[in-house]
């Protein structure tokens, strides 16, 4: 047996586990994912000693030790990956070949995620991989290449750009609120410098549209279109201002918009609270001359995270 390829390494481990008896109970609830997610320090263990009792010589034993460290340390990414993807994935989920999950698209996978060793990084593909085994053919075809090239520094970059988001609520003619879309706002435009300490330089964000996640615009910016009402209510975290015009029907949402696989992230990335963010838009809009009312009596609250607006005097 060529012990030096990951693949028989892998057999090997597997074939331990079944010695171990532990096979038959994990790989029902495993699916998939076994034995990426089911293999045993002990599995490992018995392997090295293996190793050490052979009849091999001194100069293969250590190369054989050599690729035996590589491979492991490619399984133990691959294992704590697929322990955050069944950690995050909906009670119920189906990991059996009957989810829809194409094995080709999971072996390509989970041999991409061997080399991820960081640990903000594997959260990213596990939350992921647990989406992808809830909704089987959702992720993006480019994701693996994208998450292979992904560093913790544009992750972090991108974390920034997740915590961007403004509602949108068109007003009736009488001033009530239509309904409220959730738009990503990122205000680059006259405010770099404050942006670039948070982590989003001119550079990152190239840099993440390189990567193929955003869309950046540092000049004009981007629109949101086909807002026929001549008001709109701009929710900017606790905060409400009013628009009282916009041409054409196009609200300004900053100089960033997200790719396919962009949207994918943002699904699975936890925001962070900006302090000065409401200034930041306000900034934005007035670069844009965007009118905004001097008075309004609407208000908002957000409680477990639902955000409710209403009026102080509704008609």
């Amino acid at each position: 047996m060529d012990i030096t390829t990951g693949t028989a390494v892998a057999k090997t481990a597997v074939d331990l586990v079944k010695n171990d008896n532990v096979l038959n109970k994990a790989a029902g609830v495993m699916g998939m994912l076994f034995p990426y997610a089911g293999l045993k320090q002990k599995a490992v263990n018995m392997y090295i000693e293996e190793i050490e009792k052979s009849d091999m010589s001194p100069e293969a034993k250590i190369f054989t030790v050599l690729n035996m460290k590589k491979t492991f340390k490619k399984i133990k990414n691959q294992k704590s990956i697929a322990d955050i993807a069944m950690e995050n994935t909906k009670e119920g989920t189906d990991f059996s070949e009957k989810s829809g999950v194409s094995e080709e698209w999971l072996e390509r996978y989970m041999d991409s995620a061997g080399f991820v060793s960081s640990e903000d990084i594997q959260l990213i593909w596990g939350k992921i991989l647990a989406n992808e085994f809830e909704r089987p053919g959702s992720t993006p075809p480019n994701m693996i290449r994208i998450l292979s090239e992904i560093t913790p520094k544009l992750a972090m970059a991108f974390r920034v750009i997740c915590s961007m988001n403004v509602f949108i609520c068109p007003l009736m003619e009488d001033g009530n609120v239509m309904g409220a879309f959730r738009k990503l706002f990122v205000p680059y435009k006259m405010n770099n410098d404050r942006l670039h300490e948070l982590g989003l330089s001119f550079n990152a964000l190239n840099e993440l549209e390189a990567l193929g996640v955003i869309r950046f615009n540092s000049i004009s910016g981007y629109v949101s279109k086909g807002i026929t009402q001549k008001r709109v209510l701009l929710c900017i975290g606790d905060k409400l201002e009013v628009l009282n015009e916009h041409e054409n029907g196009e609200v300004p949402i900053g100089n960033v918009i997200l790719t396919s696989v962009g949207e994918a992230l943002q699904a699975i990335t936890d925001p962070e609270d900006i302090e000065d963010y409401y200034d930041m838009v306000k900034n934005y809009l007035n670069s844009e001359q965007v009118k905004l009312a001097e008075e309004h009596d609407y208000f908002s609250e957000i409680k477990d995270d639902i955000l409710t607006i209403g009026r102080e005097n509704p008609k």
